[in-house]
């Protein structure tokens, strides 16, 4: 089993994950200029992870997004200066900052959300549901197997 495992690896499922997400990204950013939002893939990413981890510190984006931390002080200050995101300073420890999405990135998020749905439903089509609740399963754990080995990823609520 555990030769099987090697060879069905990381090696086999990283290059799909990675194209895949390569593709959501690409057309959720188009989406985003479809709807009046020119973001840049970066961006569009960094916007994205915040939707879904609203007030995570900056120190954490950079990980989630795999950047160091300079670029993700640029990627903030565009999305700061388009009014998306905002910033704050962690009520108990000031060293920290958190990004958060402004009421204008909340309307930004309604109004590309029908382009959002048409993609997911473009991505899922043909696939029973029975497959897509086995995928999530197992991308969660895999997400479990390699968090428990860093205490710098975020647990979405």
């Amino acid at each position: 089993m555990d030769e099987l495992k090697t060879k069905q690896g990381l090696g086999r499922v990283m290059p799909l994950v990675g194209q895949l997400s390569c593709l959501v990204r690409c057309q959720v950013s188009e989406a985003c200029h479809k709807a009046g939002y020119p973001l840049t893939h970066e961006e569009t990413s960094a916007f994205m992870v915040l939707h879904h981890f609203d007030g995570l510190p900056q120190s954490q984006l950079a990980h989630i997004l795999d950047k160091d931390k300079a670029s993700v002080t640029r990627l903030m200050n565009a999305l700061v200066k388009r009014g998306l995101v905002g910033r704050v300073q962690d009520a108990t420890d000031r060293r920290v900052v958190r990004a958060f999405v402004t009421e204008a990135g909340k309307q930004a998020f309604i109004d590309i959300f029908p382009a959002l749905r048409s993609i997911s439903s473009i991505a899922f089509q043909h696939i029973p549901k029975e497959q897509i609740e086995t995928m999530e399963q197992v991308l969660r754990q895999m997400i479990g197997n390699l968090s428990s080995q860093s205490q710098t990823t975020p647990q979405k609520s």
